[in-house]
């Protein structure tokens, strides 16, 4: 979390089991206060939002700059086959709907779709429901919170594991405890693939495990043909829980993503 030394720093995070904040006071040495606590049942994006209001009044932050992370299993996405074919990000934005009305119907007019500023070949767009959104923004104004962000968690992600993924065709899989997202991603031909999958605490690594075979396998190719890249959200800063993801015979590489990476 890169930061000034004259003012609070934030990172918030949003799923369905659990909301996180992470607190940076003004001044040079002061540690990373972090605060978590689970969201009421049912898991949906209004409890998780609910829950963010008693978190924050126990943290009292003072207009911090925030940047908020929301989990993957609230957030839909699509990819543009390529979007230099469109002038610009308006246009992408409306295709980037379009593919998305394909598969949800009429709801996407009440959603906000973002997509990437820059045009290129196989680009993901991310939608949120745009009421959902505008509640979250006032609250966290209302809380102390001056959101300068709102991001999937497949954004952090992907820019943590980025380094390992640039120059080559690879898989990027991004868990967290509610949920897993594997991308194919080409050198050449950008983002190729996306499917999600909904965890309950990432207990049963066997069946993620050969979900990702699955994967593999849907989109013609043999499993462990391509490297993969692993970024792992525990869900608060904390380590994991449970035992390390294993692929046997793939070539994985794991990333720890916690809040100080927002």
């Amino acid at each position: 979390m890169s930061r000034l030394p004259w003012r609070e720093d934030a990172a918030v995070w949003l799923a369905p089991s659990q909301v996180g904040l992470a607190l940076r006071r003004r001044g040079w040495r002061n540690a990373l206060e972090r605060h978590a606590h689970p969201a009421a049942v049912p898991h949906s994006a209004d409890a998780a939002l609910e829950a963010l209001g008693p978190l924050a009044a126990a943290a009292r932050p003072n207009r911090a700059h925030a940047r908020i992370v929301v989990s993957n299993r609230f957030v839909r996405t699509a990819l543009l086959p390529d979007g230099r074919t469109l002038r610009d990000a308006a246009e992408r934005r409306v295709a980037a709907r379009e593919v998305l009305r394909g598969v949800h119907g009429d709801m996407v007019d009440g959603w906000h779709v973002a997509v990437d500023d820059e045009a290129a070949l196989g680009m993901p767009s991310a939608a949120l429901d745009a009421g959902w959104l505008g509640r979250l923004r006032q609250q966290a104004r209302m809380l102390g919170l001056q959101a300068v962000s709102v991001r999937p968690l497949l954004a952090p992600a992907a820019a943590r594991a980025w380094s390992l993924l640039a120059g080559r065709p690879a898989w990027l899989l991004v868990t967290e405890p509610d949920g897993a997202l594997l991308a194919r991603i080409d050198a050449a031909r950008g983002w190729q693939s996306l499917h999600t999958k909904p965890l309950d605490g990432l207990q049963d690594r066997a069946a993620l495990a050969r979900w990702v075979t699955r994967c593999a396998l849907l989109d013609g190719l043999e499993p462990a043909e391509l490297p993969l890249v692993h970024v792992a959200w525990s869900g608060a800063g904390q380590a994991p829980q449970g035992p390390p993801l294993a692929l046997e015979g793939w070539d994985m590489q794991t990333l720890a993503l916690d809040a100080s990476h927002f």
